[in-house]
């Protein structure tokens, strides 16, 4: 059993992004702190900040970058595949006015690439007149940063092994996110703040992977959501309030993950991916074309999503996952203990 409350955290937190894009779907301003803090940007905290946690502990213990590599594409692509073609080759073709015709010039094949490749899920054919008309899935931003953080953390590991990189990484990320969001201006000034901020949660996780003695003992733990919530709530409204808050909630998640023991989920499934991956694209289905309210939609979407997410869960990503780990434990030394990750 995992001596922590992860799983459970994931989990939570992919529930949240659902409420939170139900609300902005909608038309409607999400649920939260205020400002950049909404449930939805909290959740994704936490999920970046777990992420760079057990990703450091997954680098150290692998017997190579291969190794390693191959176990971080597995978590993320097989789902994000199987979401990009229920997405491109049977939810698009129903809901465009060109109907099936959109499968036989190309555009589906190259959107159908795109999305895999953790590009924008831009179907305009499909979201027009939708309240929110951007994107079919624009929770999918996120992967590409994960991904990223990924390849840097490796690369970072590779010239030292220890805990001095990440904080420096997490530190100037969260000093580059702040200065951005003061001085820079423009849509991608905007984009660039949050990619930083969460990337700052990923690599003060990372840190944290390396100070294993500290937090055994809960009285760290503690401290450690005492001083997140009063960083939390100490910079709403401020200038500082994205990047302070994203080490704040780094803090606030890894000391409640590791304060407390999950024995509801602990390691048996883990939907969470694909709630979050599923969530979106459902919800703009739900809320533009059932005719349903709030509540029973956001519950009709809830159930529908699970669905896939279980079927996501068992069809793709934890059969990648095995075969990932079957082919990496050949050339390990030690087992790997922890999250399947």
């Amino acid at each position: 059993m995992h001596r922590n409350a992860f799983d459970l955290i994931r989990h939570l937190a992919a529930l949240s992004v659902l409420v939170s894009h139900h609300y902005a779907l909608s038309g409607l301003d999400s649920p939260g702190l205020g400002g950049s803090h909404n449930l939805g940007a909290l959740a994704v905290l936490a999920f970046f900040s777990i992420s760079g946690y057990l990703i450091t502990l997954s680098f150290c213990r692998s017997a190579s970058f291969s190794n390693y590599l191959l176990k971080r594409v597995a978590r993320l692509f097989p789902a994000l595949i199987g979401c990009s073609l229920l997405m491109v080759y049977v939810a698009a073709p129903l809901l465009s006015e060109r109907g099936m015709s959109r499968l036989l010039d190309g555009s589906a094949l190259l959107d159908f690439l795109r999305i895999s490749a953790m590009g924008q899920a831009n179907l305009p054919d499909v979201t027009v007149g939708f309240i929110f008309p951007d994107s079919f899935n624009g929770s999918l931003w996120t992967l590409k940063i994960e991904f990223a953080c990924y390849l840097a953390v490796a690369a970072l590991l590779s010239l030292t092994r220890g805990p001095l990189l990440p904080l420096g990484a997490a530190l100037l990320l969260a000093g580059l996110s702040g200065y951005l969001g003061r001085f820079g201006e423009g849509v991608w000034a905007a984009k660039l703040t949050t990619y930083l901020s969460v990337a700052s949660a990923f690599f003060l996780g990372s840190f944290f992977a390396f100070r294993q003695a500290w937090l055994a003992r809960p009285e760290v733990l503690v401290s450690m959501i005492v001083v997140g919530i009063a960083l939390l709530g100490g910079t709403l409204g401020s200038a500082w309030s994205l990047p302070v808050g994203s080490l704040a909630m780094c803090l606030i998640t890894l000391g409640v993950g590791l304060l407390f023991t999950d024995r509801l989920i602990a390691g048996r499934f883990d939907v969470s991916y694909g709630i979050y991956l599923y969530a979106f694209p459902v919800q703009q289905v739900v809320i533009n074309r059932s005719g349903l309210g709030f509540y029973p939609g956001m519950a009709l979407t809830a159930l529908l999503v699970l669905v896939l997410a279980a079927l996501s869960w068992h069809l793709l990503e934890c059969p990648a996952l095995r075969m990932a780990h079957r082919r990496a434990a050949r050339s390990v030394v030690a087992p790997v203990g922890g999250q399947m990750e």
